[in-house]
């Protein structure tokens, strides 16, 4: 998102209040896309339903809509992570002609995520207009995620933003108009519209910004033996963050819906908030970390190009270190203000959301360990601007598999222990992340001459 990010950086250095909340506001919106979006839909539909939804039928819509999301997360992490290295190297390349081909290739991932959706679409205990419902949001979101990666070669920011806010708005206002006469089946379609509607203005946001001869193209799918660990790291890194969620609704404390689905509402309630939370950090590393970094990080490379000198090269070094510290140290007091923001509210808050007292603590824990996370999502991807894959593939497998530990081990030991696990592996694999980067650092020009092949 770098080249966004310079963009909205130029706004935020005009000085005008209004360019500089603008800028942010579309930093926040874009950094976040459709997953921002998805959660304030959550909250609409939460809010107004109650007035034409049965309990039964609101409590099935929310978790069809949660289960869709982290299911559509889960399918596309893998292959964002390959997409954005082919599109950047692509886009590095100037060959920016291969960019819709690709786009259209990746539509026809749908096939195979199809036919995954088999066992769900014919043996659900849910009537057949629900099934084929459920199934098109998944396959719309999982577009959604993966298209998402191509716009960060977009020059309209503008348009993205406007995309997202009026597919979002008609897709609420359809949901509460059509649940008005179909009750859940109309709440799901509407909810639905919303999301085809977001997915086709951004494919043809895709077509007009990088128009091409050639009609569709494979070529990303060669990455796949050469990138394979990109594919893993986006799949243990995206389960790393769905898996305490699962935990929690298939423990005996879970709230099934409709004998199908499992919840755990005052985690996911939590999970929200952090989510929430982070939107202002996701501004501020768009806007100033990345592209202060990706500034001394292309500086770096063109030395080796145009054979700069040592000293040429330890400066632009030098200049990474400092940009990832300073903005490094920017998030934490951001963030960390939010978070203790959140502490100090966390009661009433809980009382707001319809929470008992007592998870208040909860949500103190999931505020500190949305920090976490954040932090190990920054560490992990400075890493992968240096191309260190297997260090980012140590970081995700720890973060997967202490969390999966951690928080079975909080389920046995009570309710006061519960996000301790979330909040543990997040901090676990951003500390080791941030001694990886450094160490790696250090290296860099031994590591980048060194690793070269001699011919």
């Amino acid at each position: 998102m770098a080249g966004i990010g310079f963009r909205l950086k130029a706004l935020v250095v005009k000085g005008s209040y209004l360019e500089a909340t603008t800028a942010y506001l579309s930093s926040a919106v874009i950094s976040t896309g459709p997953w921002l979006s998805g959660v304030v839909a959550l909250i609409v539909l939460d809010s107004t339903t109650a007035t034409y939804l049965n309990q039964d039928d609101r409590s099935l819509l929310l978790a069809t809509v949660i289960a869709v999301f982290a299911a559509s997360l889960f399918m596309a992490g893998g292959p964002q992570m390959l997409l954005t290295r082919y599109l950047a190297d692509r886009v590095y390349a100037n060959d920016n002609a291969s960019i819709a081909p690709t786009c259209t290739g990746v539509l026809f991932l749908n096939v195979p995520l199809a036919l995954l959706t088999a066992p769900f679409l014919f043996f659900a205990p849910f009537t057949l207009s629900y099934r084929l419902l459920t199934v098109t949001l998944f396959l719309t979101l999982t577009m959604t995620w993966l298209i998402t990666v191509f716009l960060s070669a977009a020059r309209n920011f503008k348009r993205i933003v406007l995309i997202y806010g009026l597919s979002y708005a008609c897709g609420s206002g359809a949901s509460l108009l059509l649940g008005q006469f179909a009750g859940l089946t109309g709440s799901l379609a509407g909810f639905l519209f919303g999301q085809i509607l977001c997915l086709s203005l951004l494919l043809g946001c895709v077509y007009h910004e990088f128009p091409s001869a050639q009609s569709v193209s494979w070529a990303y799918l060669r990455y796949l033996s050469k990138y394979w660990d990109l594919l893993l790291i986006g799949t243990l890194y995206t389960l790393g963050t769905l898996i305490d969620s699962f935990l929690f609704w298939m423990s005996p404390h879970g709230v099934t819906i409709h004998g199908f689905y499992h919840l755990f509402p005052p985690y996911d309630t939590a999970r929200f908030i952090v989510y929430l939370s982070t939107i202002p950090a996701a501004a501020i590393f768009m806007i100033h970390l990345e592209t202060h970094f990706y500034r001394h990080y292309s500086a770096f490379y063109r030395f080796i190009r145009t054979k700069g000198t040592l000293s040429d090269l330890v400066r632009a070094r030098q200049g990474m270190v400092a940009a990832v510290r300073a903005g490094v140290w920017t998030l934490l007091k951001v963030q960390g203000i939010i978070a203790l923001f959140l502490c100090v509210a966390a009661r009433d808050l809980a009382t707001f959301l319809g929470l008992a007292p007592h998870w208040a603590m909860l949500v103190r824990v999931e505020a500190f360990a949305g920090l976490g996370q954040f932090m190990l999502f920054t560490m992990m991807l400075f890493l992968l601007y240096l191309d260190q894959r297997r260090s980012v593939l140590l970081i995700a497998a720890l973060f997967l598999f202490s969390n999966a530990a951690l928080t079975l081990a909080s389920l046995y030991l009570g309710e006061l222990f519960y996000g301790m696990g979330y909040l543990i592996a997040g901090w676990l694999g951003a500390i080791l992340g941030w001694f990886l980067l450094n160490a790696h650092f250090k290296q860099l020009e031994y590591q980048t001459f060194m690793t070269q092949p001699l011919g």
